[in-house]
């Protein structure tokens, strides 16, 4: 019988000298801890590979035909209407990366908690990186705001819930540039996006928290100290490198894309410089690498709501 090892601590008898002897084993750890672990990839679609790192696309193309449906009599010819496209736009990915060393003193020594270390800061740097580079593409200037009634955390004035609501109501009123006002892309949101140190605002405020009441208080975040599964109907998610002082409440898939050209991956262990006991630097390195082409292709299907924070 074979117990599977692909974590760097799968195992009783893992050593540092068994990760550098079977190269695989610190990569497959990488992409296992990374795994699900991208903002982008839960608020953004996946629009399938890409071979050259350029996407282009339409910023907000009209949902509808330029025509609408036409009464048509008995052995009249059927109308056809054109589509209808948005303004043209290209979007180019970058190639980033990052990689983790093993040195002989960490194998001769034994030291597993050292590469533990190294491969959980990994994991957040990519982590963080990736929300950055949200962060920079959704502050489109073409995604609308509305301002907070009063910072969050300024006690009794503040209105979360309306600020959320106004924020759903800009969402599902949007419509094309010059459309009538029943033609709305027909947008709804799913999805409020808060910064990472906003749980502490939220326990304070009783507006937000009296509707988790009797039945519902296993959701108080007063008692959690963790935010409810649904915030006005909406999943709520949080990111450290979001603003501090923006709330985003947003179509999840639909206001972007993603593309890889190259999907993350990590290399096997390999000695620095050739050569024995892992060349010049004695040491072993494995890299991990990315390449992906983001893009605001519905800008509409989102909104900010600015000055949750006092200045």
């Amino acid at each position: 019988m074979t117990t599977p090892v692909l974590s760097v601590s799968d195992g009783s008898r893992t050593t540092v000298s068994d990760l550098v002897g079977n190269p695989y084993l610190i990569p497959a750890r990488i992409l296992d801890v990374l795994a699900n672990q991208f903002i982008s990839e839960t608020l953004l679609r996946n629009a399938g590979r890409n071979t050259n790192g350029l996407v282009s696309f339409h910023s907000s193309t009209p949902l509808y035909l330029d025509g609408d449906v036409e009464a048509v009599a008995e052995f009249a010819e059927i109308p056809v209407a054109a589509g209808q496209m948005g303004l043209p736009r290209l979007a180019y990915g970058i190639k980033k990366g990052l990689g983790v060393r093993v040195s002989r003193e960490m194998r001769d020594e034994g030291n597993v908690d050292a590469v533990n270390r190294q491969i959980t800061q990994l994991r957040n740097t990519h982590v963080r990186a990736d929300e950055r580079a949200l962060r920079a593409l959704l502050d489109d200037p073409s995604i609308p705001t509305v301002a907070a009634t009063a910072a969050w955390d300024a006690g009794a004035t503040a209105k979360i819930r309306r600020d959320i609501a106004r924020a759903k109501e800009q969402i599902a009123s949007a419509r094309p540039a010059g459309a009538p006002a029943d033609s709305r892309f027909g947008f709804r949101a799913d999805t409020v996006v808060m910064p990472g140190d906003i749980e502490p605002v939220l326990e304070g405020n009783e507006e937000f928290n009296r509707v988790y009441r009797d039945g519902q208080s296993s959701e108080n975040i007063e008692y959690t100290g963790k935010l409810p599964t649904k915030i006005a109907g909406l999943d709520p998610l949080t990111s450290y490198s979001f603003s501090s002082n923006k709330v985003l409440v947003l179509e999840r898939g639909t206001v972007g894309f993603y593309s890889d050209t190259r999907p993350l991956e990590a290399t096997p262990l390999y000695g620095e410089g050739g050569g024995p006991n892992g060349g010049p630097t004695e040491s072993w390195r494995s890299d991990s690498t990315r390449k992906r082409v983001m893009g605001v292709d519905q800008p509409l299907a989102a909104c900010w709501i600015t000055g949750v924070r006092a200045a």
